[in-house]
């Protein structure tokens, strides 16, 4: 992973606390990562990373989803979400192959704010699963929202992907989190997971998105 972030711009920055773990830093250079294109060694052939601002092309979403009608599994839940903020799609040989989408909000843990990434949107077409992509889409992500002055990602998912995410450094939260929908304010119903970019400690009473969902 440490070879992938370099060939993607990330410069060393010491070392941090992250996930219970002594980790060294990587950071992007948020003045050069707007809207960079970027060309991974992966074992998918000739992958580019690339990250736009705003929630992404809904032709490669269709793309992605490939005829799915819900390939989060989520529609059944009638949550309304809120556009994303960043979009970084891995592209090979011309055609999108995941995505991932991210936005920035000061959330409130235990009742005290702070400055947030709601990870969401991951998804890599059905023919290109169990490649590593989603690991390397879903980190260089991490290492973008990092940059973006983030000390926390948040994200939602079903429960039979909390090992996935576990996998990757990602823990459970187990306390009641809050979001906004249009008639109020509502508890989740999905598995939250959380990722610590800033040594900060997990909350043990309440988490409130403090918006829609992402």
């Amino acid at each position: 992973m440490i070879a992938v972030l370099r060939r993607l711009g990330a410069q060393a920055d010491g070392t941090v606390q992250s996930s219970g773990l002594h980790c060294l830093r990587y950071r992007f250079d948020p003045a050069t990562t707007a809207a960079a294109e970027h060309v991974v060694d992966d074992r998918c052939t000739d992958l580019h990373l690339i990250h736009v601002p705003g929630p992404g092309s809904p032709d490669d979403k269709a793309a992605l989803r490939d005829g799915l009608p819900d390939p989060f599994g989520v529609n059944g839940f009638g949550l309304v979400s809120a556009d994303k903020q960043h979009t970084l799609t891995a592209v090979s040989e011309g055609r999108p192959v995941a995505s991932a989408g991210w936005l920035l909000r000061d959330m409130a843990f235990d009742g005290s704010p702070r400055r947030t990434a709601g990870l969401g949107d991951v998804l890599v077409h059905p023919a290109y699963r169990h490649q590593g992509i989603a690991r390397t889409v879903i980190s260089v992500a991490v290492e973008h929202a990092r940059a973006a002055g983030a000390e926390t990602m948040i994200l939602l998912c079903r429960p039979d992907l909390v090992p996935l995410y576990t996998q990757l450094g990602w823990s459970r939260l187990t306390v009641p989190v809050t979001v906004q929908q249009p008639g109020g304010e509502v508890t989740l119903p999905l598995t939250t997971m959380i990722y610590d970019l800033a040594s900060l400690p997990h909350p043990t009473v309440s988490v409130d998105l403090r918006g829609l969902p992402f």
